[in-house]
């Protein structure tokens, strides 16, 4: 009986394991930035897995810590060619964060509107004005609600700020 359970244990770690296991072209392409940056898990789950780009190919984004000051970030590789996005981890994303630390949650974003929070000059809060989403975005949050979306506008990532 006791050989069942050891099996069973086996098992299901292996098969866990393999659930937060990075894609292998990722991890591969992840180590050729791996002098300067470190894979984190900050957040829950490790990775996402969607179509950032809009060619109808799965892409990636990885949690990631920079080596010397720990800014925490958010790694995109796009899965048909080279090109990669640095978000945090010392990058400054549009008019958004340099470090992700303050996050406590992230997800996949498929809605094809959203709002974005407006602020005056002074940095108030202005209100709000529509958002059309063509592909999907990664939502990221704090506790308290307030975050944004990391949304690839063709060129670029930028910063959709929600919440005060």
């Amino acid at each position: 009986m006791r050989t069942h359970a050891t099996l069973l244990f086996l098992f299901l770690s292996l098969h866990l394991r393999g659930q937060s296991r990075i894609p292998d072209w990722g991890q591969v392409r992840f180590n050729k930035l791996s002098d300067k940056y470190s894979m984190a898990n900050f957040l829950k789950p490790q990775y996402l897995e969607t179509d950032f780009s809009g060619d109808k190919k799965v892409d990636l984004a990885l949690l990631i810590e920079r080596k010397t000051d720990k800014k925490k970030g958010i790694l995109i590789l796009f899965s048909e060619n080279d090109k990669y996005f640095m978000l945090g981890a010392g990058v400054r994303v549009s008019n958004g964060s340099d470090d992700f630390m303050w996050a406590d949650s992230w997800e996949i974003f498929t809605d094809k509107h959203t709002y974005e929070t407006t602020f005056n000059d002074n940095l108030d809060i202005e209100g709000e004005r529509n958002v059309k989403l063509d592909r999907p975005a990664i939502k990221i949050r704090q506790q308290e609600g307030s975050g944004g979306l990391l949304y690839f506008d063709g060129e670029k990532f930028i910063w959709i700020h929600q919440g005060d």
